[in-house]
């Protein structure tokens, strides 16, 4: 399989983040959005996202570095590193 571009893994992470976090459906988010609590994220919902993304794109992100995932280019960011 290809290695997807960095704008696909946004996108479908953004998705992710639209189909599990009902309170963040209508958001417009960009690589600049703070996803672990500005937007209204909790930590619970953070780690069923990281979990998502782990899984859609066959990545694995070390439970110790999800702390450093602030924004969503940050986890754009750790995907892109493991892929």
């Amino acid at each position: 399989m290809e290695k997807p571009t960095r704008e696909e893994v946004l996108k479908k992470s953004v998705k992710i983040i639209h189909d599990f976090v009902p309170e963040l459906q209508d958001a417009e988010l960009t690589e600049e959005s703070t996803i672990n609590t500005d937007a209204a994220m909790d930590s619970m919902s953070l780690i069923l996202v990281i979990t998502k993304v782990e899984s859609a794109f066959d990545v694995n992100i070390p439970s110790e570095d999800w702390g450093k995932i602030n924004t969503l280019g940050e986890l754009v960011d750790a995907v892109m590193e493991r892929l």
